[in-house]
């Protein structure tokens, strides 16, 4: 067996370890603190407005402070009920997810030095691959994000295909610093109709990360170049969807997408990867 195939059997094992009951409520409960609504709480729990309001049965947009809701558990996490004994760092430990990770997927809790038996927390799932990556944006300067491969996109340059979306977007200002998520040589760099600026960088022989829609590019960004993870890019924009120098057509957002050379050229989804990167 694979060594990746065990962890994956490993983690899943703990996870049941941890919980109280064989089934686990897909939703949780929220406080609505000041400046909420309805399209952050949505952010934050990777769903929308729409179905927050389906969920809770509210029939306005109008949220109280210290109102309470119900909110899924976002796609990245596991819920998890804490047993008698444990701390965060005992769970850490029976999950092999760094302590700091499972803090900051669990910033509901006021102190996580205090957790009790039946309370419920999130573990952070796993990337099966590239889980030592940096987040391509500094923290505190993007908007939170949800899940938007595979989503409908209608522009082409001929006006009249709607195609699948290749990657996930992250809104951030115009300007904003891009990193290199990982290591890697830059094998595109340039105007693409669709990415406006864009950077691929092959981070291994099958492997290459997509960064689009840039204002415009760091010092020494051009094909051939070895880059580091961390290292600037760019700056985020809103490049592309036309000729050279179109821009303006969407909000300033990193696209970030990667793709598979092999066994067949095929884009993947990036976004478990990216909210772990996050963390």
């Amino acid at each position: 067996m694979k060594k990746g195939m065990k962890q994956l059997l490993c983690s899943a094992a703990v996870f049941a370890l941890l919980t109280t009951a064989p089934s686990i409520s897909s939703a949780a409960s929220y406080t609505v603190q000041p400046s909420d609504t309805l399209w952050i709480i949505g952010a934050k729990h990777s769903t929308t407005a729409q179905q927050l309001k389906k969920l809770n049965g509210l029939t306005s947009d109008s949220l109280a402070i210290g109102q309470k809701l119900l909110v899924p558990v976002p796609p990245e996490f596991v819920p998890a009920t804490v047993l008698q004994g444990d701390t965060m760092w005992k769970i850490a430990k029976k999950t092999a997810i760094p302590l700091p990770k499972l803090i900051a997927a669990n910033q509901q809790l006021t102190n996580p030095n205090n957790i009790w038996a039946g309370l419920d927390i999130r573990i952070p799932k796993l990337p099966g691959q590239y889980a030592t990556g940096v987040f391509p944006l500094p923290k505190g300067t993007y908007t939170p994000f949800s899940n938007t491969y595979a989503d409908s996109r209608t522009w082409s340059t001929d006006g009249t295909e709607t195609r699948s979306h290749e990657g996930v977007d992250i809104l951030a200002p115009k300007g904003t610093a891009v990193y290199s998520a990982l290591p890697g040589t830059i094998v595109n760099a340039g105007w693409n109709e669709y990415g406006g600026w864009r950077v691929t960088v092959r981070v291994d022989a099958a492997t290459t990360f997509y960064y689009a829609h840039l204002s415009k590019y760091a010092a020494g960004i051009k094909e051939g170049v070895k880059v580091s993870a961390g290292q600037l890019l760019g700056y985020v924009g809103s490049t592309g969807y036309g000729p050279e120098g179109t821009e303006g057509k969407f909000v300033p957002h990193l696209h970030f997408g990667i793709y598979k050379s092999s066994p067949s050229y095929r884009s993947i989804d990036p976004y478990l990867m990216l909210k772990w990167w996050s963390l």
